[in-house]
């Protein structure tokens, strides 16, 4: 055997490890999906879901309404974009091992449907929670002019014009638009512009807050009062910054890796089939975690919040509470109404000594 003969065996040989890899990797993702999927329409359902009965009437602030466009947005990628990619994935894996096409094919129609739906839900979701964030700068820089500036009409229009243009966007492909063209815009304006914005407003947040605090300390005081006060404000301080860092590397983390691979992907020529299966397989991990966004938003945002949890368990725990309550209401009611009968009685009584 020549060297030429072996180089071929050699190239053979990774190129065979480099399909069973990326075979692995994608029933691995698809599986990883499946479960994504259900976390997310979970735990965005249950949001909506507590924000739509609201037991104790906390969430009527406008600010509100960007919570259930976001959750919406990833309620929807969840049902809708989230279980048919990870079927795609599957039926890729099943064809390959049992060489049936046929769920392949069916498949394959319906991500390109869902495809379409995702550019809608997926900007909408970053877009409303860039939205949110300055609406948070706005509180923290002008608290008096918040309630003038963000009112329900504003966010509510806000909200509804974000999922008008994701939507128009999203249909471009069908006016037929180019698709390199197409995609270039997604990838710099939508990818690359909100994780920059986004970042510029953490940024915007942390300073706003920052010169409250500062304001807060310069008014000096000696007493203990205000000691104490300094330390709370200091605490609070710590851990609105370690939140802030906390969101914005989650956001970071989540986005970044599709927005590289997306870069590669325009950069680099499509004549080598090593490079192209190496970056199918990274888009796979790379979609593994920005799929997982959708799934940890609410808890980010919303469920790590008292108000957001002690509203659900209301309503999870309403029946149980409604029979607890009612026995004691209508035991009590019973004597108060026994207790005022009698009470008449006895009014009448004297009454009517006093008359005789």
């Amino acid at each position: 055997m020549n060297s030429s003969d072996e180089d071929y065996q050699r190239i053979l040989k990774d190129w065979k490890g480099l399909v069973d890899t990326y075979y692995h990797v994608d029933i691995a993702s698809g599986i990883f999906l499946a479960v994504v999927s259900l976390l997310t329409i979970f735990g965005n359902g249950l949001l909506l879901l507590a924000i739509g009965r609201d037991p104790f009437k906390t969430f009527r602030t406008p600010v509100t309404f960007f919570i259930i466009g976001l959750a919406a947005a990833d309620f929807l990628t969840g049902i809708t974009v989230c279980p048919i990619y990870a079927l795609h994935l599957i039926a890729v894996y099943s064809a390959m091992k049992n060489s049936d096409s046929a769920l392949l094919q069916g498949t394959a129609k319906a991500t390109k449907i869902s495809h379409h739906i995702s550019l809608a839900t997926m900007n909408s979701s970053y877009i409303i929670l860039l939205l949110f964030t300055w609406s948070q700068f706005t509180a923290i820089s002008f608290p008096h002019k918040h309630r003038v500036l963000v009112t329900k009409r504003r966010v509510v229009g806000c909200v509804i014009s974000t999922w008008l243009y994701s939507t128009t966007f999203a249909i471009l492909p069908l006016m037929k638009v180019p698709e390199t063209t197409f995609w270039k815009i997604d990838l710099y304006f939508h990818t690359t512009g909100s994780l920059f914005f986004l970042a510029v407003a953490y940024f915007c947040l942390y300073k706003a807050f920052r010169r409250q605090v500062r304001r807060l300390h310069s008014l000096k005081s000696n007493n203990t009062l205000a000691i104490q006060q300094r330390q709370r404000r200091t605490r609070r301080e710590r851990q609105f910054t370690v939140v802030n860092l906390l969101l914005l590397t989650f956001v970071i983390s989540c986005t970044v890796p599709t927005a590289v691979v997306s870069y590669l992907f325009f950069q680099w020529d499509n004549k080598n089939p090593f490079r192209n299966l190496k970056l199918q397989i990274a888009t796979l991990i790379a979609n593994d975690v920005l799929f997982l966004k959708f799934a940890l938003d609410p808890l980010i945002y919303a469920w790590r919040l008292v108000q957001y949890r002690r509203a659900l368990k209301s309503i999870l725990l309403c029946n149980r509470r409604r029979n607890d309550v009612d026995e004691p209401f209508s035991y009590t009611m019973n004597n108060q109404t026994l207790a005022s009968f009698r009470g008449r009685e006895i009014s009448r009584g004297v009454a009517n000594l006093g008359n005789g």
